[in-house]
């Protein structure tokens, strides 16, 4: 196993922290799925920062990905229900994390979820055409995780129920 790899213990943990906190966030419906994920970009203003590019330019690097994520916070949980996705704003506490106000919230009717493949990690993008917002993020890390992966395919399936866990 690798330095960012995780074993099938970890991700079992990591799952349930995050259900966790999803379910404590969400009381209104079952939680089918919740996953952390980030604004992309991340490698763009590491370069621009160690090339010395200016602030200028960090700052269009930064700007473009808050486009990019919809407006999201830098940092998100995302929560599906049977009938929505919801979006919480979150930060790192210690060796957990802080979950904050909710900050979107979209109809699953109406949403249309994809993933691809960018710069080793996976992107997930949601449209939404009957409120015109179009959301693309990373998964937190500095690589894809099985439970931001299991996330993106839960909605892009369109999954109303939790996978099955191995």
């Amino acid at each position: 196993m690798g330095m960012f790899e995780m074993s099938d213990e970890q991700v079992a943990d990591y799952r349930k922290q995050l259900e966790g906190y999803a379910r404590e966030k969400v009381t209104d419906e079952p939680v089918v799925a919740a996953a952390l994920f980030r604004r992309g970009g991340a490698a763009t203003r590491t370069g621009i920062s160690y090339g010395g590019l200016g602030g200028v330019a960090y700052a269009a690097s930064a700007l473009f990905s808050k486009k990019q994520a919809g407006g999201l916070p830098d940092k998100a949980l995302l929560v599906a229900t049977p009938t929505k996705v919801r979006a919480f704003k979150a930060g790192v506490k210690g060796r957990g994390f802080k979950i904050g106000d909710e900050v979107a919230v979209w109809e699953r009717a109406g949403l249309r979820a994809s993933t691809e493949p960018k710069s080793g990690l996976t992107m997930l993008t949601l449209e939404s055409a009957a409120e015109g917002e179009k959301v693309t993020v990373a998964p937190i890390g500095i690589r894809d995780d099985p439970v931001s992966l299991e996330f993106g395919q839960t909605l892009v399936a369109g999954a109303t129920e939790p996978p099955p866990q191995p």
